[in-house]
């Protein structure tokens, strides 16, 4: 399970604490820069508790490398919550990068994306036929006629 941006429920659209895909790395740093962090850290030179921090849960998806430094630099208030905001930010937009471009590259091609939509519809058709007859045939609803 992934916490949301708000601390609280899963990450999900419906509850608007998400941050999309194809999210601009403004977009990104805009969302992660309202999310919700330490409860009990009210001043940058308050030690952190990165145990209950939903910024450091993120961390430890999109900053793996860095997740032990970072809870020591904020248990010992080396860096406050809008500096580790930043890094996440740019640790989602880095992760996120290879998606965006490849989405960009396939909306400039809509006729290939089409072309390849109907071909698999064509071969799930053509498999999903297969596999329904041969149900059917299992399980005796197709007679086989003899031609003698």
């Amino acid at each position: 399970l992934v916490l949301g941006l708000d601390g609280v429920q899963k990450m999900s659209k419906s509850s608007d604490n998400y941050i999309e895909i194809a999210a601009s790395p403004q977009e990104i740093s805009e969302r992660v820069m309202t999310a919700f962090t330490d409860p009990e850290r009210k001043f940058r030179s308050d030690p952190g508790h990165p145990e209950i921090c939903n910024i450091f849960r993120l961390h430890k998806f999109f900053t793996p490398a860095q997740v032990e430094e970072i809870a020591s630099e904020c248990r010992r208030a080396n860096i406050g919550c809008v500096d580790c905001k930043k890094m996440l930010a740019q640790s989602i937009s880095s992760t996120l990068e290879p998606f965006r471009e490849k989405r960009a590259a396939l909306a400039s091609k809509p006729d290939y994306v089409t072309e390849v939509l109907i071909e698999g519809a064509n071969r799930a058709e053509t498999i999903a036929e297969e596999t329904i007859k041969e149900v059917k045939e299992k399980m005796r609803l197709l007679q086989r006629v003899d031609s003698g």
